[in-house]
């Protein structure tokens, strides 16, 4: 009796880690993206517009790659790679070199990328830094200018089922 009890218990804990341990797993960055786009803010093209118009003082980071970065960006932002961005926010010699402040925390921050999925990680991110007035700018560059073209042809996405 003692031993199938010990035999009950061990298997309920072991079926509790197979089943909890195959949560929160993602195929891939977009899914992830889509799972945390409700928790962080987003901005509009318009309301972008309207922002640099008013001649609003706020930080506009792309967090794209630099060969991106290179080929077309919004006026007025600055690079800050996905990859490096929780090490740069609060570089006060990467932001002298960009001839800008350092960001406070409840500055407004508003970060974009090609479609949008790195800027809501990277939202995410810096509200998990502390900073409280992030925003991701919905659709990322390509919202923006619906006619951006990286040049060259569109790569083939890789990983998840059959790909």
């Amino acid at each position: 009796m003692k031993k199938l009890r010990i035999f009950r218990m061990v298997s309920a804990f072991l079926f509790l880690i197979i089943v909890t341990g195959c949560s929160g797993i993602y195929e891939n960055g977009s899914e992830l993206a889509a799972d945390i786009s409700p928790y962080v803010q987003q901005i509009t093209v318009a309301e972008l517009n309207t922002k640099i118009e008013n001649m609003e003082e706020f930080f506009l980071i792309d967090v794209r790659q630099p060969s991106e970065f290179e080929v077309g960006n919004i006026p007025y932002s600055v690079l800050i790679p996905r990859g490096v961005l929780e090490f740069k926010i609060d570089n006060e010699y990467f932001w002298e070199e960009a001839q800008w402040y350092v960001p406070k925390k409840d500055a407004d921050i508003v970060l974009y990328c090609k479609k949008g999925d790195r800027g809501i990680l990277a939202t995410k991110a810096l509200l998990e830094l502390g900073y409280s007035n992030v925003k991701n700018l919905k659709g990322g560059i390509l919202a923006w200018d619906p006619e951006f073209d990286e040049g060259g042809t569109p790569q083939k996405e890789e990983g998840g089922c059959g790909g």
